[in-house]
């Protein structure tokens, strides 16, 4: 077994800063997400949000690639139903280091997450993470939802300079499904 040394108290500010990273990065991931999801249906983005703020995350991300294969050329579906297995993935990363039992490592910019799993037996570990560690999932984080909004702007439905205006249609007119 490896001696790891630890210091006792709470995390270091560089820490608490890559841990608080992935909260923000993932808050304004599911905000996008939402909005995907309200702008490939047309609707209003603030009148749906009463829907997406009920939605479990999964959920979201299920109903936007249900969504984008309906409304989207395959091409377009098909890079965004891979963006959200993606999220997923790291949806699994991101309740590690934000769920995880954490204890302050031998320097600043590290710490241990205590790992529990009880599936049938106990067993733990203690990896050593590093705030540069987390800092990049929260990079891959950022990165995915700067692709789901340039994959609206490519579309005409969203204007970066203004987010929460909706873009204009015919209201005659939803977008037409694909027939692949």
């Amino acid at each position: 077994m490896t001696t790891r040394t630890v210091r006792l108290g709470p995390l270091s500010v560089k820490m608490y800063c890559a841990i608080g990273m992935i909260a923000v990065s993932w808050a304004q991931l599911e905000d996008m997400v939402s909005l995907c999801i309200s702008r490939l249906l047309g609707t209003d983005h603030t009148d749906f949000l009463p829907i997406a703020s009920n939605m479990q995350v999964k959920a979201r991300f299920d109903a936007l690639k249900s969504i984008a294969g309906l409304r989207l050329p395959a091409d377009e579906a098909k890079a965004l139903v891979a963006r959200c297995d993606e999220a997923l993935e790291l949806g699994r990363e991101r309740n590690k280091i934000l769920h995880g039992s954490w204890i302050q490592g031998e320097t600043d910019d590290v710490a241990i997450r205590l790992n529990y799993r009880a599936h049938g037996r106990i067993s733990t570990d203690a990896p050593v993470i590093s705030a540069r560690e987390i800092a990049e999932i929260s990079d891959r984080i950022t990165m995915l939802t700067e692709g789901f909004a340039q994959t609206l702007q490519r579309l005409g439905l969203f204007d970066p300079k203004n987010p929460m205006r909706s873009p204009v249609r015919d209201p005659g007119k939803t977008p037409e499904p694909s027939l692949d």
